[in-house]
């Protein structure tokens, strides 16, 4: 099957080649690379037009905004969601895709790994993705936007993302996808993420924010409004 792999930027000319060339020498081949850019004042799309299949612009400058701008414009029949400051091993993609096989799988997500990861953040992350794994098998799914897969059907059935959302879009999507099918956690699909706002934040405050997150999700309440840019 074909994929599409969208990619939602902003100032991001450090990370952006890293990214898109990581997702170039997949193993698996039969793909698109869609970027949505919401603006950036940087290089980031002059980097990104020699390496991605289509550079889009989006002027409403949330990431939800950014991804569903993207998946508007996919042709493939899985839309995978990366992210700009993440790198993918080879696999990624046939890892995550190899899901759809089974037509009653309406999306998988996998693991996030911080980059660069000292002693401790390599325990926090590992953590944090057995909370994912756990969480999804409880009926709860947490999948991350930066290693998400949806098949395309499903995810324009449910209306894709609510677009002004600033966090929390990618949760809410797999809640409503789980009407229309199983959502997966998938063991051996990794990103590799920046760790930038771990370690901005501290580990107390990063830990916090998504627990409150996640709870408010649980009781189908609106995710927090307020979000800073970390770049």
């Amino acid at each position: 099957m074909m994929a599409t792999v969208v990619i939602p930027t902003l100032n991001e000319e450090e990370n952006i080649a890293k990214c898109l060339q990581s997702i170039r020498n997949q193993d698996y081949k039969n793909f698109e690379i869609i970027v949505a850019d919401g603006g950036s004042t940087d290089k980031t799309v002059e980097i990104a037009s020699k390496l991605a299949d289509k550079v889009l612009f989006e002027a409403k400058r949330t990431i939800a905004a950014g991804r569903q701008k993207g998946a508007d414009e996919a042709k493939g029949e899985v839309i995978v969601f990366a992210d700009a400051d993440a790198f993918y091993p080879p696999n990624w993609l046939s890892s995550l895709l190899r899901h759809f096989d089974d037509e009653t799988v309406a999306s998988a997500h996998g693991k996030i790994y911080l980059a660069e990861a000292t002693f401790a953040e390599k325990f926090f992350h590992k953590s944090a993705n057995l909370f994912f794994k756990a969480s999804n098998a409880l009926g709860h799914p947490t999948g991350a936007g930066a290693n998400l897969a949806v098949r395309k059907t499903h995810f324009h059935q449910v209306l894709g993302f609510d677009t002004d959302l600033v966090t929390g879009e990618d949760v809410l999507l797999q809640k409503k996808l789980k009407k229309k099918g199983k959502i997966i956690f998938s063991d051996d699909s990794i990103a590799f993420v920046s760790a930038r706002r771990v370690r901005k934040w501290g580990y107390a405050k990063f830990f916090l924010f998504h627990v409150k997150n996640w709870l408010l999700l649980a009781r189908k309440k609106q995710p927090m409004r307020e979000y800073e840019a970390v770049r």
